[in-house]
């Protein structure tokens, strides 16, 4: 064992450096907003980056957008890729420390370097994990608000009312994450945007197939000169009806992953519970 590993200042030193790094990502970063005004002001590209540096030569362009895109799917607007990347080696950082401890712990065994080994693992995937949660839970919630928004957009379409003031009316009674994107895309349009490209921006903000399909179905709508309320009426039953599938699809997996906790958990207590007492009669019988 190295003398430095088993040095609880050490340890400290990783810990404290690893959780200076979490609290760093936390520090909140401009807005996209005010990176727009940034570059209105000709403020130069490198400029904007030249904190971030060292975090932009580990990782590279791709994966920045990358999980730039899967910070906007899980709704995080307030983080940046940098600051995802500082918390993953926070993260990492930490459970290396954590993982060492327990090492030491363990007496130097290969069960101790499994232990720390697997805990460093598990804190280094454990950032990506939350987000991923994030974007499947944010998405969850888009797709079941969806059709009561469409049904309410298609009434107010029929009794007159322009689309941007049934957009309007029916933003206002939606709820959780589609009424931020909603409003976010009202906003847009009242800067001067077109309707269809504030569509088209949400739906790849969410990047969630029943958005994609009723801004697709919206604005070939709008330029075929199509009944709109039809086609929200159709877009409505669609989204419920493939809801509908997937609630039946998941209930279909449902035994199969019982399987396991029941041959883990039920079968070896039934089978406790049925010999048990044959075998302490059986020990019994045998001692006497």
């Amino acid at each position: 064992m190295s003398p430095l590993l088993a040095n609880p200042y050490t340890l400290a030193l990783g810990g404290a450096a690893s959780t200076f790094l979490i609290v760093l990502s936390t520090i909140p970063t401009p807005s996209s907003m005010a990176n727009r005004l940034n570059k209105l002001e000709k403020v130069k590209e490198k400029d904007l980056f030249q904190r971030n540096m060292i975090i932009q030569q580990i990782v590279t362009k791709e994966r920045q957008t990358q999980t730039k895109q899967r910070l906007v799917e899980a709704g995080w607007y307030n983080l940046s890729p940098t600051q995802m990347t500082i918390r993953g080696m926070g993260a990492l950082g930490l459970g290396t420390v954590v993982g060492i401890a327990l090492w030491l712990l363990a007496g130097n065994s290969v069960l101790g370097i499994m232990l720390g080994l697997f805990t460093a693992l598990v804190a280094w995937r454990l950032p990506s994990f939350l987000l991923s949660r994030a974007i499947k839970k944010r998405k969850e919630e888009i797709s079941r608000e969806l059709p009561d928004f469409l049904d309410l957009l298609s009434t107010t379409v029929e009794a007159g009312l322009a689309l941007n003031a049934a957009l309007i009316q029916a933003t206002e009674a939606a709820q959780g994450s589609l009424k931020a994107e909603l409003q976010s895309t009202l906003s847009e349009i009242k800067l001067g945007r077109s309707r269809a490209d504030a569509l088209t921006a949400m739906a790849d903000r969410v990047n969630e197939q029943s958005v994609t399909t009723m801004v697709t179905a919206v604005v070939q709508a709008e330029k075929l000169g199509s009944n709109l309320t039809v086609v929200l009426q159709e877009l409505a039953k669609d989204t419920r009806d493939r809801r509908w599938m997937l609630a039946e699809e998941t209930a279909a997996k449902l035994p199969i992953k019982m399987i396991i906790p029941m041959a883990l958990f039920m079968i070896p207590s039934l089978y406790l519970m049925i010999f048990g007492p044959v075998i302490a009669q059986t020990v019994t019988n045998w001692g006497k």
